[in-house]
């Protein structure tokens, strides 16, 4: 058996280094390879031989053995090869294609090659067969056949034409949609008779000119495609008749939209067909490759021009929420045509480059590639319909139904929507999310990139094997964190108490519920569970052994809690509180000498807002009594002083009709639970009666209340000719000064009682 030179360099190069470098000894058991049969011998290489013993091992080693050793070897270093070729496929293969066409770009403009001049000067000659045949016949063979297709055309369209008076003047969408069918088929058939007859016309000239033929076919082919194409865009758009266009656009952009897309579509076409008549002539692949990289800056140019062009257009279609969308959004707006730019000249980068390299046609992943970033917007437009749709909000539907005319009409800064429900938030962000994923599948898919071995090669083999595990963790902690987080915050909306924001409220007001209390404390533990869950998910994924990350963070906790005894007691004395309910958030509590709403929970303490303005925060461990000013209902009592001649069921009567009134209105009737009424002279002092009035409130509300019971009774009072008794001082003093000093020190006296009693106390 012959080995080829290439197979001796690997042998000597790889093969020997590897037996020389391997080390220790171990007897072969030469039995029982002798006794192996017809089989190739395995061989085991011990490890750890000196070269003494690896020169020993070979010389010990039979023919097969050594033929083993080797294929055994080879078939590793082939398979490792084969590994790099795959990871490094793609990325080469672009490099040599782009070097190549740069290349052959640069001979293009060598004057000693002129590729061009002479890949024409062939095709000349062989259309007129060296100089037999004119150019006046090819040019009265193009018009025969010119006119042999419209010809056919012409009478297939009259033989079917519908009259325009079947057609009514205003129609609807179904309509429409039946009359472009109808339309379509009549003018399909008629360019399949254009066809027909040019085809017959270039079969009865050129019988004798083959090569004229493979012109005119090329020539009859491009023609179809160009007009099939513009038949569906004219079905779309009909720029001659508003009546029967499909999507609603102005007359000036109906035909703006044709005329680009006719733009598109020849500056796509016709260097495709050239580009195949020049091969069927006999160019080589290295011509056919310098008349792509030529011709294909056509297409570049009318491209960028047309993103040019929709400039504004692109801008109101992707910021189409207006003053809700977001920075990125807005962002995105502005720049976006940058970016598209960009994006399209990666498409003919990668286009040339891979065409280069295999020889094979880019136009689909070219095109394909182009429509998936340009649906994007219509896409997002058809997931904000289909999510408003499924979450039965018509007024959103609508409004993502007629997105587009709305983006058309009308700036970003004065668009105004409803804002979206919060589930149907949570959901369109995480269907971005999918659509996004897909369109990234969509485009490695059309240009058959591996992914994975690209990805090995960038980043390195370990960290991607791990990063596609770390991106769905992280996308799905983020969705069931979202899915959390809306369902808290909105149990939190609901359960707020509905006095506890009053500005009247001195005492603070009912409070939150139960639940609004605790679900804050839930929902910080969960967002710190599912981070560390989706840490150490994520460390596992790229290899680290979380085991003792779980140990030692159970062994620092047990050190922390030895070591903050008093963090610990605040700790679990606030989890009882919460559990005995002892107070919620909008609750008035009195914490022994300190007074407050509750306005913060938190896991070792809680701050209290005073009524006046500050703000205590106080641990749970500290909390002794605590008093609760906030739970079902506030009973306020206050005195009125009357002469000693007032007539006592008089008063009675006056402020039980106030009670009454104050039940019956609008405003107050609410707050109350039990009415305003007088419970009788509660003592006598040396001037007047002291009558106590009392009555039942929602808590928070009763100082509100009883000002304007105040107010009432003392309108009432002087309508009914009752006046309140001053307050009076009697001093018995052997002289005037002492008379003064007395009655200013009984004063006094009185004053100081009523500060050590509390403003807010019932």
């Amino acid at each position: 058996m012959r080995i080829k030179p290439a197979r001796l360099k690997l042998i000597r190069d790889r093969l020997l280094p590897i037996l020389l470098g391997l080390c220790s000894l171990a007897p072969l058991p030469v039995a029982a390879q002798a006794s192996g049969g017809g089989q190739q011998p395995a061989v085991e290489v011990p490890a750890n031989l000196t070269h003494a013993e690896v020169r020993d091992l070979v010389a010990r080693l039979s023919d097969d053995e050594v033929r083993a050793l080797i294929i055994q070897q080879l078939d590793k270093q082939a398979a490792t090869d084969a590994t790099d070729s795959n990871t490094n496929a793609y990325l080469e293969q672009l490099g040599a294609g782009l070097a190549q066409a740069r290349q052959s770009f640069a001979r293009a403009f060598d004057t000693s090659n002129k590729p061009l001049r002479n890949l024409a000067a062939n095709i000349w000659r062989q259309l007129t067969e060296n100089g037999n045949f004119t150019a006046g016949r090819l040019l009265l063979q193009l018009l025969v056949l010119l006119a042999a297709g419209v010809f056919a055309d012409w009478l297939v369209r009259r033989l079917l034409r519908r009259t325009a008076a079947g057609m009514p003047g205003e129609m609807s969408l179904r309509q429409k949609f039946d009359f472009a069918c109808y339309g379509g088929a009549v003018a399909a058939i008629g360019i399949a008779a254009f066809a027909a007859g040019a085809i017959a016309a270039i079969e009865f000239m050129t019988v004798d000119m083959p090569e004229a033929q493979l012109l005119w076919y090329r020539l009859v082919w491009l023609i179809v495609v160009v007009r099939l194409v513009m038949l569906v865009v004219s079905r779309l758009v009909s720029p001659a008749s508003r009546a029967t266009r499909l999507l609603t656009l102005s007359d000036p952009a109906a035909r703006e939209a044709w005329t680009w897309s006719l733009l598109l579509v020849l500056s796509l076409a016709v260097p495709r067909q050239l580009g195949r008549l020049v091969g069927e002539f006999g160019a080589s692949d290295e011509n056919r490759l310098l008349l792509a990289v030529l011709l294909g800056p056509i297409f570049l140019a009318v491209a960028v021009a047309l993103v040019l062009r929709l400039r504004d257009y692109g801008a109101r279609l992707i910021a189409g929420d207006g003053g809700r969308a977001g920075m990125l959004r807005q962002g995105l707006a502005r720049a976006w045509w940058v970016l598209a730019i960009v994006y399209i000249l990666m498409i003919w980068l990668m286009a040339i480059g891979k065409s280069a390299a295999t020889g094979e046609s880019t136009l689909g992943p070219g095109l394909g590639s182009l429509a998936l970033v340009a649906a994007i917007p219509y896409l997002d437009r058809a997931l904000q319909w289909l999510i408003a749709f499924y979450f039965d909000d018509k007024a959103a539907a609508k409004a993502g139904a007629a997105g587009q005319a709305e983006a058309i009409e009308t700036p970003p800064e004065t668009t105004t929507r409803k804002p979206r429900p919060a589930y149907q938030g949570v959901a369109l962000r995480y269907a971005r999310i999918l659509l996004t994923i897909a369109i990234l599948v969509t485009f490695v898919r059309l240009w058959n990139i591996d992914l994975a071995a690209l990805s090995a090669q960038l980043v390195g083999e370990r960290f991607a094997r791990a990063s596609f595990d770390i991106g769905i963790t992280i996308l799905l902690t983020w969705a069931l964190w979202g899915v959390i987080r809306i369902a808290i915050e909105r149990k939190i909306a609901e359960d707020k108490g509905p006095a506890g924001d009053s500005e009247e409220a001195e005492a603070g007001g009912v409070g939150g519920t139960r639940i609004g209390t605790v679900l804050p404390l839930i929902r910080a533990f969960i967002q710190i569970t599912l981070i560390v869950m989706a840490v150490l998910i994520s460390l596992s994924s790229l290899g680290v052994n979380i085991g003792p990350l779980i140990a030692g963070a159970g062994v620092v906790g047990l050190a922390i809690g030895f070591g903050a005894q008093t963090l610990v007691r605040d700790i679990v004395s606030g989890f009882f509180y919460l559990v005995d309910d002892a107070f919620r958030i909008g609750e008035y509590v009195v914490v022994d000498q300190t007074r407050g709403t509750v306005e913060k929970i938190s896991i070792r303490s809680f701050q209290l807002r005073h009524h006046n303005g500050p703000v205590h925060t106080i641990p749970y461990g500290e909390i002794r009594t605590l008093t609760n000013w906030s739970r079902d209902w506030a009973i306020m009592k206050f005195e009125l002083r009357i002469p000693f001649e007032t007539d006592i069921e008089q008063v009675r009567k006056i402020i039980k009709k106030i009670g009454q009134d104050l039940m019956a209105d609008e405003t107050f009737g609410p707050l109350l639970l039990a009415p305003l009424k007088s419970q009788g002279v509660n003592r006598m002092d040396d001037s007047a009666l002291i009558i106590r009035c009392k009555f039942t409130a929602v808590p928070g509300q009763q100082y509100l209340i009883r000002r304007e019971a105040f107010t009432r009774i003392q309108k009432a009072f002087e309508e009914q000719g009752i006046h309140f008794a001053p307050r009076r001082v009697l001093v018995e003093a052997t002289t005037p000064q002492a008379a003064v000093e007395a009655a200013a020190a009984a004063i006094d006296r009185e004053g100081e009682g009523e500060q050590q009693k509390s403003p807010d106390e019932p």
